[in-house]
């Protein structure tokens, strides 16, 4: 009798390579795919022959890079978006192409599988975990899933690549607790995950990313450097790689060629690059390229990418801080994984800005282009179990959890469910036998489920487990084994249960009163599955409603409910959110007594921003990045300019995708940056320039010292106004009128007390005559003015605000009449100048309170 057996396994679908892995039959070793090169990786690459209309993926796909039809590459910069990619003259999807990579990986896998065969049972592959960028948009995970069905593989789980590395590294080390950072640079993407370990299971503490951003981007920009040479030695070659499609084909060539360079690089710190006939120049002859490359162009090229992942692995701890106060000296180890690794300039800065930090002194630097599909391999042995069919395949027996064991007695559970029509399994059981004799039975629950607990086992050997299914007739209906090994030094596989976790935010965005509003519905780092309700009123006069779901600043679906259209205004609207652990959305609802569920769609794709969008974004960067204290303001200016720089390099190189994508970093950059939901008062840029008036005139009379009548200790005014200046950036931060005020009265006041030592000094200076006091007189009042209306703003009334103008009216009636009554002006503007010295008594008496924003007196006029 044979029973056929179904392992998942273990795929890293790359951006650029690809690579498969499982674990062996009795769960204490991996196995990773290799070809006939001794290779363990596969090109993520795609090709028709336009002969025969085959499909080639992998190396010899590869190899077709340059040459007409091109092939497909990279590909998974593309998943999750609307975009097609042209195969073979045919437009394809992005997870049409993926699911022929993941068919290569099944058939590559399934010869070593076969391996596992013997006389009675036969092993199979038609289930897998396949592992995502950390940072993947839940459409992006979909696409992923998609191509994984087309494959025809069951998607048991999709992993985060992190995740995965970190699973390798704790079951290869036999490390069951710990934290660690993992520094993931593939070809096209950057993750950095917070993992931490805890008995064997693994949790997400804090995540970030680029799905952009990788191998891919340095290869383009040592091309770049080589383009340089290669004109600088009297080649065609000023190339419109966006515009030209032959051009764009010369590049994509030239890129091959510095991607051969960077990989001989790694190891060495200079390569003659050599090569003829690759690159036709735009006069139609053969570029020779003969040029010495050296690891220092490399890391030229290489280091603004590099740079810009510290600032994901910022903050990716950032949010572990958050979830669980993790700082990097928490650390044990920061685990490397990705190609892109390989580089020195990598390990050198990740050593110097991460390990050096942490507990650990230098990073884990091991197998670095399979590690993911690895501890993919672990973990699906873990999650995945075992699926045992009889051989006629009538019942299939689920067994959860590992082959493998610490402890002399193990739990063995699972599921049996009927597959073929006639057999009811209902009030049925389990018999479960062993070698030594051991005997026991459990009865199925109403799904089909059972257990048995503390089974026996061999000490440092091989158990044989014999597992038959009887219908509640006690007639037998399949006979399955699984044999469970005993190794107490095994390392740890994790828990069964999936560690799914929603990586950014979910939130809705709905209307109200003709504004946009968005609501947290799902957060960041939440486990999954998760559901989310959300109420709120029916705008009335229509037919249907439409909720929009945004993934952080990215719209990811469109929910349209139809309803009566006689639905009053005002009904109350029920909607219900759930994501499940593959990150799959389902929405349903109420709108008053009509029950509905969402059509769920894909937005239309983003198209290339004009000129005048990415002005506007600029722009409004550039406002709320104001309201930022001064060191945030900083780092959000570096992380705007990196953003700005790699959408310039995007579009120069006619990469739409790409270019929309930094755009969209931009977009969040200045989402997570925000500004106050309500706008303060008054202005920031008053707030600033009220600032620089009281440093200024601090600053003024460190110079006069010797003039002063009295002491003035200008450093301790200095630290003074740093602390209101502290204290008005942190209140404007978090929408906070009352403080930001009370930052604002002081400031007035310091500057007060500085103007009044200031106006002492020049009158020692000389004397003045009635103009020259008048009209100083007169610019005073008006410089009070502005100065007052900030104040007013911060801390006033409406009544207040009435003064303030009313003295500016009279200020300004003055000027005409300051050449013919100088003495007149001198009268009346000492006049205004006491009247705003009184309402600045007022105000500096008001507090802020009352829920509505409101203010509330304290000393009346």
């Amino acid at each position: 009798m044979t029973q056929w057996v179904s392992k998942a396994v273990g795929i890293d679908l790359g951006t650029t390579n690809s690579a498969v892995a499982v674990m062996n039959p009795s769960d204490t070793d991996t196995v990773i795919h290799q070809d006939a090169t001794r290779a363990r990786t596969t090109p993520s690459c795609v090709w028709r022959n336009p002969r025969n209309g085959e499909l080639v993926v992998g190396r010899k796909a590869y190899a077709r890079i340059g040459s007409e039809p091109e092939p497909v590459t990279s590909v998974k910069r593309l998943m999750g978006t609307g975009r097609t990619v042209a195969l073979g003259g045919e437009q394809v999807t992005p997870p049409q192409v993926s699911a022929e990579i993941l068919r290569e990986m099944k058939r590559q896998i399934e010869q070593d599988v076969s391996g596992f065969d013997s006389a009675g049972t036969r092993w199979l592959v038609d289930r897998a975990i396949v592992t995502v960028p950390a940072y993947f948009d839940q459409p992006q995970v979909e696409a992923t899933r998609e191509a994984a069905e087309l494959a025809g593989l069951g998607v048991v789980d999709l992993l985060h690549e992190p995740t995965a590395a970190a699973s390798h590294y704790c079951w290869k080390a036999g490390i069951r607790d710990g934290t660690f950072l993992v520094y993931d640079l593939g070809g096209g993407t950057f993750d950095v995950s917070v993992v931490r370990c805890t008995a064997g299971d693994f949790r997400v503490l804090g995540i970030s990313g680029n799905t952009m951003l990788g191998g891919d981007d340095i290869d383009g920009a040592l091309a770049h450097h080589l383009l340089g040479l290669l004109r600088a030695d009297g080649w065609q070659l000023d190339l419109d790689i966006s515009g030209d499609p032959e051009d764009a084909l010369r590049f994509r060539r030239l890129k091959s060629l510095a991607e051969a360079a960077k990989k001989a690089l790694t190891d060495r710190t200079e390569y003659m690059l050599r090569d003829s006939g690759t690159v036709l120049d735009q006069a139609g002859d053969p570029v020779v390229v003969d040029t010495l490359v050296e690891r220092a162009d490399l890391e030229e090229a290489a280091r603004p990418f590099v740079e810009r992942t510290f600032q994901y692995c910022e903050e990716a701890l950032d949010r572990a801080g958050k979830e669980a106060g993790i700082t990097l000296a928490d650390v044990d180890r920061v685990i490397l994984a990705g190609g892109s690794t390989h580089l020195p300039l990598v390990r050198q800065l990740v050593t110097e800005r991460l390990c050096a930090h942490s507990r650990g002194a230098e990073p884990v630097y091991e197998r670095v282009d399979t590690v993911v599909a690895l501890g993919a391999a672990v973990r699906a042995a873990a999650v995945g179990g075992l699926e045992l069919h009889d051989e006629e395949r009538t019942v299939r027996v689920a067994l959860r959890g590992t082959a493998v064991t610490t402890a002399e007695r193990a739990t063995v559970a699972g599921t049996a469910q009927a597959l073929a029509p006639g057999i009811d399994l209902s009030g049925g059981y389990v018999q479960l036998t062993a070698e030594d004799g051991y005997e026991d039975s459990a009865d199925l629950t109403p799904g089909g489920g059972f257990s048995f607990l503390r089974v026996p086992v061999t000490p440092g050997a091989q158990t044989l487990l014999g597992i038959e299914v009887f219908d509640a007739a006690g007639e037998p209906r399949a006979q399955v084994a699984r044999a469970v090994t005993h190794d107490r030094e095994a390392g740890p596989l994790g828990s069964p249960v999936t560690s799914a976790i929603c990586a950014k935010p979910i939130l809705l965005e709905v209307s109200r009163s003709g504004r946009r509003h968005r609501r947290e519905l799902i957060p960041a780092m939440r486990p999954l599955p998760l559901k989310a309700h959300f109420t709120f009123s029916h705008p009335g006069d229509t037919g249907t409603v439409e909720f929009r779901l945004f993934q952080q600043s990215r719209q990811i679906k469109v929910i349209t409910a139809e309803v009566p259209s006689s639905t009053p205004a005002g009904t109350t609207i029920h909607v219900d959110v759930e994501m499940d652990a593959g990150l799959l959305i389902t929405v349903r609802g109420t709108i008053g007594e009509h029950p509905f569920d969402g059509a769920v769609e894909v937005p239309p794709e983003r198209e290339l921003p004009d000129a005048e969008q990415v002005a506007a974004l600029h722009r409004g960067f550039e406002e709320a990045v104001a309201y930022l204290p001064t060191g945030e303001r900083t780092v959000s200016n570096a992380k705007m300019a990196k953003a700005k720089q790699g959408y310039d390099s995007a579009v120069a190189e006619g990469d739409t995708a790409r270019a929309v994508h930094e755009f969209g970093q931009m977009e969040e950059l200045v989402s997570s940056v925000g500004r106050p939901e309500a706008d303060l008062e008054p202005p920031k840029h008053d707030f600033d320039r009220l600032i620089a008036q009281c440093e200024d005139a601090n600053r003024y009379l460190v110079t006069r010292a010797a003039d002063l009548e009295v002491p003035h200790d200008a450093v301790e005014m200095g630290r003074a106004i740093d602390v209101q200046r502290g204290q008005g950036e942190r209140a404007f931060a978090a929408g906070d009128q009352r403080s930001y005020g009370e930052a604002v009265s002081q400031l007035h006041g310091y500057l007060e007390h500085l103007r009044a030592l200031t106006t002492k000094v020049f009158t020692k200076d000389a004397p003045l005559s009635d103009l020259e006091r008048a009209a100083g007189l007169l610019s005073f009042v008006l410089e009070r003015v502005t100065e007052l209306r900030g104040l007013v703003a911060a801390v006033g009334t409406e009544e207040h605000r009435q003064t303030v103008e009313d003295v500016a009216r009279r200020a300004g009636a003055l000027e005409p009449v300051l050449g013919q009554d100088p003495a007149r002006v001198q009268q009346e503007a000492a006049r205004e100048v006491r009247r705003l010295e009184q309402l600045e008594t007022i105000l500096k008496g008001r507090r802020r309170g009352g829920e509505d924003g409101s203010f509330v007196p304290v000393d009346r006029p």
